[in-house]
């Protein structure tokens, strides 16, 4: 991927998951070594050397998409992806709550986070604990949340996206991947 300092889009005034991930998205900026903290993803289609593959976007703005799958000229970066939105026990007229599952998708390169540590340790549970106690001491505004799983399968984590034979190199020393799985629980007000 060529992109050597990417634009992080952020849509302007977010509501309901969008607001909840927006919320996220800022808190996981807070992490030293995260130096890309992508939104909303979407699972698009694109022809890459005459074949057809899926490949994870962010919506830039001027209906134009920005590819956040690896980039090695990037320390770290995360995306997330989301599920189905289900109601709970809704009823009309009533405050209503809907779970929500998202996926945060993070991958790094642990020589560029710290290379004396990356020459002899891989220490991607550092980056875990890392994520997990930010998220864990978060008070969110939006929604609350509860961390589900915590993925490190390489190909569970990009299960729903095709790669190349060389983009596999992404998925090993000095590279890291992991994705956190999280329910998210939103309030709406339903006044129909």
């Amino acid at each position: 991927m060529a992109y050597q300092v990417p634009p992080i889009p952020v849509p302007p005034n977010p509501v309901f998951i969008d607001a909840a991930i927006a919320e996220i998205q800022a808190k996981l900026g807070m992490l030293s070594w995260l130096t890309y903290t992508f939104g909303r993803s979407y699972a698009k289609v694109e022809m890459r050397s005459g074949e057809e593959r899926i490949a994870p976007f962010v919506y830039k703005g001027q209906a134009e998409y920005l590819p956040v799958e690896f980039n090695d000229n990037l320390q770290a970066q995360s995306f997330f992806e989301v599920g189905n939105q289900t109601p709970i026990n809704y009823e009309k007229n009533q405050v209503n709550f809907y779970e929500v599952p998202i996926g945060i998708i993070f991958w790094a390169n642990l020589k560029k986070i710290d290379s004396i540590k990356g020459d002899s340790y891989y220490f991607a549970e550092q980056l875990k604990k890392d994520v997990r106690d930010l998220l864990t001491k978060m008070n969110p505004k939006v929604s609350q949340f509860e961390i589900e799983e915590i993925i490190e399968d390489q190909d569970s984590i990009f299960d729903q996206y095709t790669f190349e034979q060389k983009e596999r190199q992404y998925f090993s020393y000095p590279y890291v991947a992991f994705k956190f799985e999280l329910l998210v629980t939103l309030q709406e007000d339903c006044t129909l």
